[in-house]
């Protein structure tokens, strides 16, 4: 299987997906699994904050603002990109064993329904209040 294996979460607001999903790193991450995670949302917010230095630089013109710290290193681009260019960029920052997408709603991504909501194209599995159950699943697609 093609590293890294790659999973969506999707479902209605307040149905436990980022519970889940970070019970889920949490663990694998114990076990020395390498994890990327993407939130996706549709909508129109920036993790940037107005007046903030980061926020001029991009104000003034420039197209990625790099927000570097001795604990961590963040990456805004200032422009919209597909999951498909997010991952190829998730690619060159390591060798992750999985990455989770947290409100998927393309077509092709494998995905995984929380909640009684509308199944989607490519659901793979749906979460049905068993977490070693789900743990089971997404560990044997990342072995």
């Amino acid at each position: 299987m093609e590293k890294p294996f790659i999973i969506g979460f999707y479902g209605e607001s307040n149905t436990g997906k980022t519970t889940i999903i970070t019970k889920l790193i949490k663990k694998l991450t114990q076990e020395n699994f390498n994890i990327a995670s993407i939130k996706n949302t549709d909508k129109k917010i920036s993790i940037d904050q107005e007046g903030k230095d980061t926020w001029k630089h991009a104000k003034a013109g420039a197209e990625i603002v790099v927000f570097k710290t001795p604990i961590e290193t963040d990456y805004i681009v200032k422009k919209q990109q597909n999951l498909r260019e997010i991952i190829d960029k998730i690619k060159q920052f390591g060798n992750y064993d999985l990455v989770i997408i947290e409100g998927v709603n393309d077509e092709t991504t494998p995905k995984i329904r929380i909640g009684n909501i509308k199944k989607r194209k490519n659901t793979v599995y749906t979460y049905e209040n068993d977490f070693k159950k789900l743990y089971n699943f997404i560990k044997e697609k990342i072995k």
